[in-house]
């Protein structure tokens, strides 16, 4: 399906680390529907896979929890998108608010995310990254869960550090997505809706490597509201379990459990249990976007929550690539390069080196600062060897860049990125030695390759595009 940049007067929605979501009205019915645009085209691979997502997730279209992908979309512009049913608001938004969910809507938000997952995981389909922000609600109330797979996360990787509180220990560790990994999702989300805080919330001045050992090692804070009934909360903790073999396994009796549990309003005995699990499957549906502006109204038994008296994440996002149809857009900030961590083959390196960036005599990045490391790598009393680690040049393609790479030895590798008045990117490549990054057409960047081999640290110089001025 091709679309023009003006049919229908698009409206921003919502502007997440890669996609822009909008709404589109259909000028032959009037309905409004949800794109979500990302930069660039699909390349072949990435169609392919989508494609079989696609054709998966349609085998079980009877369950009203998974929302089909309606249509791929390609813009005169050379953007992808999809085109997926429009949803009220997300949970993400609501929790931002300083709201939290009921027990009653905790259970309905528990069965409708669990019965989702049980049907794409029947049909081969993982998640893969299951947040607040991709939890929806429709005007009815009814919660849903959207951007199932992983064919476009793997096409447009995101910084390590998005999201981190809802990814499970064996992602954070070598990138393994798995049934189990979803699950460990869910049960982040559900603690972050009964509680008000996720399952490792963000400490002020905390450095990213902290937060990932927090994930790594450290238990969950035991769920201590004596409103929250025992069986909720301890199911919760074994879905949040570090190891992916003591999280529950069958996903569809999960779901029949929680929806057990609600009827019998929050309290369900051994023998209630294990009828849960020879019932019928219960039918949720979920959606793909997390909405901004004002938000419809909230599910039932919406209450207030007290400030936290730790610091609550900032909402995970971020600005887009891609500029907008039209309409308000909230102003760039100019920010310099960040620390990060480095996740692969369980090495985890923070505080990469800041690369400022110069656009001509006006300084757009941040000033150079040395490396650090938030998590020491081993010591090493023999010189870091010669890896020959060097970035050749990019391959400016308009709407993404080819970068290409060499190095000698089993390293693992980032990308940092950084553009004019854009937030800087830092994309793990694991081990490969080539990505696309999608970029503006409009904006020049500053690229640098840094690995590691557990033991050493190496980095490229800064590569420019577009007559950027990089200061190492």
């Amino acid at each position: 399906m091709h679309i023009e940049t003006t049919v229908g007067g698009p409206r921003l929605l919502a502007q997440g680390p890669i996609a822009t979501v909008y709404a589109v009205r259909d000028p032959a019915s009037g309905n409004e529907f949800a794109v979500k645009m990302f930069p660039g085209a699909f390349d072949r691979e990435t169609s392919a896979w989508l494609d079989r997502e696609r054709k998966a997730l349609a085998s079980v279209r009877s369950t009203r929890s998974i929302l089909q992908v309606d249509d791929l979309i390609q813009y005169t512009d050379g953007r992808s998108g999809v085109r997926r049913e429009l949803c009220a608001g997300s949970l993400a938004g609501l929790l931002d608010s300083g709201a939290r969910l009921g027990v009653r809507d905790v259970l309905a938000l528990g069965s409708a995310v669990a019965s989702a997952l049980a049907a794409a995981h029947g049909a081969d389909v993982l998640h893969g990254g299951v947040t607040p922000h991709n939890v929806l609600y429709r005007a009815s109330g009814e919660f849903v869960l959207a951007d199932f797979g992983v064919a476009l996360r793997r096409r447009y990787p995101r910084d390590p550090m998005y999201a981190v509180e809802y990814v499970a220990p064996e992602t954070l560790r070598d990138d393994t997505l798995s049934p189990a990994s979803d699950l460990y999702g869910l049960g982040a989300v559900l603690y972050t809706a009964l509680t008000g805080a996720p399952p490792f919330p963000r400490h002020t001045g905390q450095q990213p490597g902290e937060r990932i050992l927090q994930v790594l090692r450290e238990p969950v804070a035991p769920i201590s509201d004596p409103a929250v009934p025992r069986e909720l909360s301890s199911t919760i903790l074994r879905l949040l379990a570090k190891e992916p073999a003591d999280r529950p396994q069958d996903v569809a009796s999960l779901a029949r459990l929680f929806a057990k549990m609600r009827q019998n309003g929050g309290e369900i005995s051994a023998e209630s249990a294990d009828a849960a699990t020879e019932e019928e499957d219960v039918d949720v549906e979920f959606d793909d976007f997390a909405a901004v502006g004002s938000a419809p109204p909230p599910p039932p038994q919406v209450r207030p929550v007290a400030p936290a008296p730790v610091a609550a994440p900032t909402p995970a996002g971020g600005r887009t690539l891609i500029r907008t149809f039209s309409g308000p857009v909230k102003p760039e900030r100019r920010i310099p390069w960040r620390p990060i961590a480095l996740a692969g083959a369980g090495v985890l390196v923070a505080g990469l080196a800041v690369v400022p960036m110069f656009l001509g005599p006006a300084e757009v990045g941040g000033q150079a600062v040395p490396v650090a490391a938030a998590i020491p790598l081993p010591a090493s009393s023999a010189p870091a060897p010669n890896v020959g680690l060097s970035l050749a040049p990019p391959t400016d393609l308009s709407s993404h860049v080819q970068l290409t790479w060499r190095a000698e030895g089993e390293l693992d590798f980032v990308v940092i990125m950084a553009g004019e008045r854009i937030e800087t990117m830092k994309l793990v490549a694991h081990r490969q030695r080539t990505m696309d990054v999608p970029v503006d057409p409009a904006r020049r960047y500053c690229f640098q390759i840094r690995a590691t081999d557990g033991r050493h640290i190496y980095t490229t110089d800064p590569v420019p595009i577009r007559g950027a001025q990089c200061n190492p």
